[in-house]
């Protein structure tokens, strides 16, 4: 009889622990945490010295001019581009193979991401028409899809479809494509076109690399950090724009075609099994040399858009993302700040993303099947779709970064931050309800 070993208090721990550290839903967690920690430092004795190290200056000289930055700058300039750059690679992948490759299946999401675009922006117009803050019209038209999915795997795969996570990953794609344009049309002044010319020479250096099959990585990285990035920088455009730009000239073609690639490798093991070695610790000379071409293949077998995009998520997810939270939800809370959520440009931020995201996709939705434009996904039901719509209205990241850009006044941003947090908050309380009430309770 096999004695069952009984599982120790410390691998019941990680039994726990390890599915909440893992993948998206860590990266959700990371993000709170930092929030929580920004909250507590601006609002405690070191306030000060917190905003202080935030603005601490960088100065960089280059041949083509000074870079002056800080380290807020810095997180929001440059490792923002980064994320962008993630954004880019997303959009890329999804038109060229994803859930935007295809018309029928991409015109839902589209519609819903145009639906929670529109609706937004006419609840913050409708409130701040003729003021001097209708210029964050941009803030309540994004939605933070990592928070969304996070959200999404928290309920449990047998009450959210992987095709409603498809929906929303590919509608959350839609939005980003929409928030880089509000940013590079809407948000960007005095353009130096010198600068911007440089840039986009720096841009067609890298297609033609591409079309002459060029997959170096560190070839794409250097010439879009100093020229597409630094020419952007320069320009006046935002900076964060060259991510999504240099992510256009990544490779997303293979080297080795999947047949090819089998065919390959199920003949290099049967070499590495020919010359089998009987030590326990160490590999033949021969089969190592065979280990080293199952690697080049490997390589070969996957796009570099795909490989560079794996690589990047984690850097991304676990501390571009927490860095950003750290650097611009600093808000010193006082009583009299609260009583600014009731103007126009608290209310337009907070009706936009939590009522204007759910109306503008879920009634999107509904037209759009009524008419037979397209159809729910798989396995997908309208409360869940509901569910999913409340999610949306999470701006938080591009939420925020576009109010950075939206307004010079300092006041505003702040007032702004603070109306998204609050916003974000309502926009999970109603998604949980409607996933609770009338999708949960329904199953029981």
């Amino acid at each position: 009889m096999v004695e069952l070993k009984q599982k120790t208090y410390w691998e019941r721990f990680k039994g726990v622990v390890t599915p909440i550290f893992s993948g998206e839903l860590a990266s959700g967690v990371l993000m709170v945490i930092s929030v929580i920690v920004a909250l507590l430092l601006a609002n405690s004795g070191w306030s000060k010295e917190f905003h202080e190290f935030w603005e601490y200056p960088l100065k960089i000289e280059l041949n083509t001019g000074k870079l002056n930055l800080t380290l807020h700058k810095l997180v929001n300039d440059g490792l923002m581009a980064i994320f962008f750059f993630t954004i880019g690679l997303e959009i890329k992948r999804e038109i060229i193979a994803g859930e935007l490759a295809n018309l029928k299946t991409a015109l839902l999401p589209i519609l819903c991401a145009v639906g929670g675009i529109l609706f937004p922006a006419l609840f913050y117009f409708a409130l701040n028409y003729g003021t001097d803050t209708i210029s964050g019209w941009g803030i309540p038209i994004a939605t933070d899809i990592v928070f969304a999915l996070v959200l999404l795997s928290m309920i449990g795969s047998s009450r959210v479809p992987l095709t409603l996570k498809i929906f929303v990953t590919a509608l959350a794609v839609v939005d980003d494509l929409f928030a880089v344009l509000v940013i590079a049309f809407f948000y960007t002044e005095n353009i130096v076109v010198e600068s911007l010319l440089w840039a986009f020479l720096a841009f067609f250096v890298l297609v033609g690399a591409n079309k002459i099959g060029i997959k170096n990585p560190f070839f794409y990285a250097a010439i879009g950090i100093l020229g597409i990035w630094t020419g952007f920088f320069l320009s006046g455009v935002h900076a964060t724009i060259a991510g999504v730009i240099t992510a256009i000239a990544i490779p997303a073609k293979v080297d080795l075609k999947e047949g090819q690639f089998i065919k390959n490798i199920r003949k290099l093991i049967d070499t590495f099994e020919e010359t089998q070695s009987t030590d326990t610790v160490f590999v033949k000379r021969d089969q190592l040399k065979v280990v080293h071409i199952i690697r080049k293949a490997t390589r070969k077998a996957v796009p570099p858009l795909q490989s560079i995009e794996k690589i990047l998520q984690p850097f991304v997810n676990f501390f571009v993302l927490p860095m950003f939270a750290l650097a611009n939800t600093g808000l010193t809370i006082e009583a009299e700040n609260l009583g600014l959520l009731v103007e126009p440009l608290s209310l337009g931020i907070i009706l936009g993303l939590v009522l204007g995201k759910f109306l503008g996709i879920s009634l999107t939705a509904k037209l759009a099947v009524a008419l037979h434009m397209a159809k729910l996904p798989k396995k997908v039901r309208w409360p869940q779709l509901y569910g999913a719509a409340a999610f949306a209205g999470i701006g938080f990241t591009m939420s925020i970064f576009i109010g950075e850009l939206a307004f010079e006044n300092e006041a505003y941003v702040s007032q702004a931050k603070l109306a998204i947090l609050v916003a974000s908050v309502l926009a999970v309380a109603v998604g949980a309800v409607i996933f609770q009430f009338f999708v949960i309770s329904k199953k029981a």
